[in-house]
């Protein structure tokens, strides 16, 4: 799903990681696609990728079906595009329903991904 934050760019970054930690996720690697550009001599806009998760969530997943490993941890991007910031991401449901798994987990999983994007966007 994409959708149009309502903050600057910045700001949306650091909701969403403060947000990530203090509902008790992991951030494991944060990726700065226009500074990566830019260390290459070309331009991209702000764009970032946010990777993050629970290892007792995804753990749970990978042991019915150790394909979803291909998307976890979860992911969230957020850039920014003729000065507009955009948030992309899945639900954990969705990337649940691809791998044919069907646990409970998955709720908490996607109330999870709920909270940190509640009030963020515009839509």
């Amino acid at each position: 799903m994409i959708s149009k934050c309502k903050m600057d760019f910045d700001e949306c970054v650091e909701t969403i990681k403060s947000r990530i930690l203090n509902n008790g996720g992991l951030i494991f690697a944060e990726i700065d696609h226009s500074k990566n550009a830019k260390d290459v001599g070309l331009s991209l806009d702000s764009d970032k990728v946010i990777i993050f998760g629970n290892p007792r969530a995804g753990t749970i997943l990978m042991q019915i079906n150790r394909k979803i490993s291909y998307d976890l941890p979860l992911r969230i991007a957020i850039w920014k595009e003729n000065n507009e910031v955009y948030i992309e991401y899945k639900m954990p449901s969705e990337i649940a329903k691809e791998y044919g798994i069907v646990h409970e987990i998955v709720k908490k999983m996607d109330e999870f991904v709920s909270n940190i994007l509640k009030g963020l966007t515009r839509e």
